[in-house]
């Protein structure tokens, strides 16, 4: 993700990538970053907002937003159109309240299905939006 900071001496705007952060907080002489237990080679790193990064992988990321329709009070299982490979990247909100993905926390995904196990019961007025990247190859 590119963002944007401006240079307090000068005023200028600079934009910096992913992959500059990255490189500032691994290790840039073995081109490596601990993430959660996971060692990750940097130079690996494609950023999907500047359109790729001279890779092979490059693409766009569109954000996909599906409110979710209950049939009845106290539902816990919702079917999503499709496979959501990226869990890391899922947001769930209930009446615009951001809840944890995980087995052990509010909701988690397999397959087509998003199962709901927060701390209470789902009610019909209650507004359940899953929001998802899905990537997109560039031509």
């Amino acid at each position: 993700m590119a963002f944007t900071l401006k240079e307090i001496r000068t005023g200028q705007l600079r934009t910096f990538s992913a992959k500059e952060i990255l490189e500032l907080i691994g290790d840039r002489i073995n081109d490596e970053i601990i993430i959660r237990d996971e060692v990750y080679r940097i130079s690996s790193c494609v950023d999907f907002s500047l359109g790729g990064g001279g890779g092979t992988s490059s693409g766009t990321i569109d954000w996909i937003t599906l409110e979710l329709s209950m049939e009845s009070n106290g539902e816990t299982v919702f079917y999503n159109p499709e496979v959501i490979n990226d869990t890391d990247s899922v947001f769930l909100t209930v009446n615009s309240v951001l809840y944890q993905y995980g087995v052990d926390r509010d909701f988690h995904i397999e397959g087509d299905r998003l199962f709901w196990h927060g701390g209470f019961d789902l009610e019909m007025t209650d507004r359940v939006v899953l929001r998802y990247p899905k990537t997109t190859p560039t031509s």
